[in-house]
């Protein structure tokens, strides 16, 4: 069973949904990408990502692959072989970047924080304090597995003080266009994403923004080896409107249709509109008996714990019954947690219908659900 037309709503914090405008460009025939066409449309999407990723006039990197593709290609192109690095996990993406850095060989040492509490500095601060000093520090920003926002600015500065020197590589993969990100304000390394998130694009593509200081800390000779993801090969490719292997063309003609959507409201606008409707979510969760997972909620994703009694699992399966696909909580959060989300091409009355089809779960499922009661909580949330 589909919902209404039989289209399915999509309210997973990636992929999502996308305008019309993406859905078009899509549809286009296939562009070459060795044209004077494509080129200045590939140096034009870069420009523009590095405007919604707030470094105007720096290097945006377009990598064909995912976020966890961009990841690693800004790590082997930033970090030394060998380095010291201190991963600061809490959460299923804090210890994907941990794992992927012990498989190139660096020498990781782990900073946990439980799942669902926001990154205190003071933890941060002692953790530096007692050393090793670490060549680099990885930190995702909107930790979509708990629906935490961490406290960048904070813990970047924290870094700086503490450790001058090392790189601050950033996950944010379901921050950008979505939570304030400053890099050079707040003196970060490295910024990586992913296109099927707040980019409003299909999956296929990742971004990666790396700092002055991070494009020279790890010269040839001193990195690890990379090929198809050498960063440094791409840099006077991609500024040249070319890239060293086939890219992802047609997702690179969407993205230019996409950011044209995006930068039609201000940036300000847009990141209040995900707050305040990704707020209207947490309330009708509330009104049902759930209650919100995450410490300090990212406007990406609204985590929820269900009522003692009710399987998260169950959740997620009655609203696909209706047409509506959500999130399901990862790992040990699978039994309790699910992670709906209005990161996509979505507006106020899609934060309300999300509201209804979950008091529908609810009843569906055997629980007390006034008919309402969710919608008025993420109405009154709306109007705030």
């Amino acid at each position: 069973m589909t919902g209404d037309g039989g289209r399915e709503r999509l309210f997973t914090p990636g992929p999502v949904a996308v305008p019309p405008e993406v859905l078009e460009a899509l549809a286009r025939p296939v562009v070459h990408h060795r044209t004077a066409g494509f080129r200045a449309c590939f140096v034009r999407v870069r420009a523009a990502l590095a405007e919604v990723a707030s470094v105007p006039g720096d290097d945006v990197m377009i990598v064909t692959g995912s976020g966890t593709t961009a990841f690693e290609a800004a790590l082997l192109a930033s970090v030394p072989a060998g380095a010291r690095i201190l991963a600061l996990r809490g959460g299923k993406f804090g210890d994907r970047w941990a794992a992927m850095a012990r498989a190139f060989r660096f020498s990781v040492d782990d900073l946990d924080v439980a799942w669902g509490r926001a990154w205190p500095e003071e933890l941060v601060r002692a953790r530096l304090a007692a050393g090793p000093a670490p060549d680099a520090v990885t930190l995702v920003h909107s930790e979509t597995s708990t629906g935490v926002l961490h406290d960048v600015e904070r813990i970047a500065a924290v870094v700086r003080e503490a450790a001058p020197d090392a790189l601050l590589l950033v996950d944010a993969v379901t921050s950008l266009a979505a939570a304030e990100l400053e890099p050079r304000a707040w003196g970060l390394d490295a910024v990586v994403a992913g296109s099927q998130k707040g980019l409003w694009l299909p999956p296929g593509l990742g971004f990666v923004w790396l700092s002055e200081r991070a494009w020279s800390r790890a010269p040839a000779g001193r990195r690890v080896p990379a090929y198809a993801l050498d960063l440094h090969r791409e840099r006077p490719r991609q500024r040249e409107g070319e890239a060293a292997a086939t890219p992802a063309t047609s997702l690179v003609v969407a993205a230019e249709a996409a950011l044209d959507v995006l930068r039609r409201e201000s940036t300000k606008a847009r990141r209040e509109g995900l707050a305040r409707r990704n707020g209207a979510v947490l309330a009708a969760g509330r009104a049902l008996g759930a209650r919100p997972f995450a410490e300090r909620p990212s406007p990406a994703v609204a985590a929820l714990a269900m009522p003692d009694g009710l399987p998260a699992p169950d959740v997620v399966r009655a609203l696909a019954r209706g047409g509506v696909r959500i999130a399901g909580g990862q790992d040990g959060l699978a039994p309790f947690v699910v992670r709906p989300s209005l990161l996509g091409w979505l507006d106020d009355g899609d934060a309300l219908a999300l509201a209804a089809a979950l008091e529908r779960a609810w009843r569906d499922l055997g629980r007390a659900a006034a008919p309402g009661v969710a919608v008025a909580a993420a109405q009154r949330a709306l109007s705030m």
